[in-house]
């Protein structure tokens, strides 16, 4: 008996998988995510504090449609990133982009222990749940810097720490 739930719940797993309900592994270069990642490249990301879109490694592509957005792509590597799409007559358009960067440093909370992060999150459709055409910054973490006002930071706030991660995180 317990073979046979275990046997259907792989089965239903790999439909899922084959129907787009689960992101598939890719590479950067494939064919269907070079189009995804063009458009993205329209919006100003350096002005925002998102870091360049990687050029190398994988990405998950995401592609059942909801109504907040029809494909997503998720980058896992120095930072984890989702970036949302419409699908246009012409292949697609950027709308939304989340970017979150992990610090050296540990937190305890109610769940457990962490390192500490900022995400930043810049939305021109409602994919995300914060405003439209406004940066979110958020902070998790003990840094007194920012720990006060973690869910309502500006990005000239976090751009500091973000340096002093980069220096502190970089590999020798």
């Amino acid at each position: 008996m317990r073979y046979a739930f275990y046997l259907s719940m792989v089965l239903v797993m790999s439909a899922l998988a084959g129907c787009g309900f689960m992101p598939k592994r890719m590479s950067v270069s494939d064919l269907r995510v070079v189009p995804m990642i063009q458009a993205a490249e329209s919006f100003d990301r350096a002005a925002y504090g998102f870091t360049p879109i990687p050029t190398n490694g994988l990405v998950y592509l995401e592609s059942r449609a909801t109504k907040n957005y029809d494909t997503m792509l998720h980058f896992y590597g120095e930072t984890s990133r989702t970036i949302a799409f419409r699908k246009t007559a012409s292949g697609y358009r950027w709308i939304a982009e989340q970017e979150t960067f992990t610090g050296p440093n540990l937190y305890t909370n109610v769940d457990g222990v962490f390192h500490e992060e900022i995400t930043l999150t810049y939305d021109i459709e409602s994919v995300s749940g914060y405003p439209t055409n406004k940066l979110h910054v958020e902070y998790w973490g003990d840094d007194a810097r920012l720990a006060t006002n973690s869910y309502d930071l500006r990005l000239a706030q976090v751009r500091p720490i973000l340096a002093e991660w980069r220096q502190t995180l970089k590999k020798p």
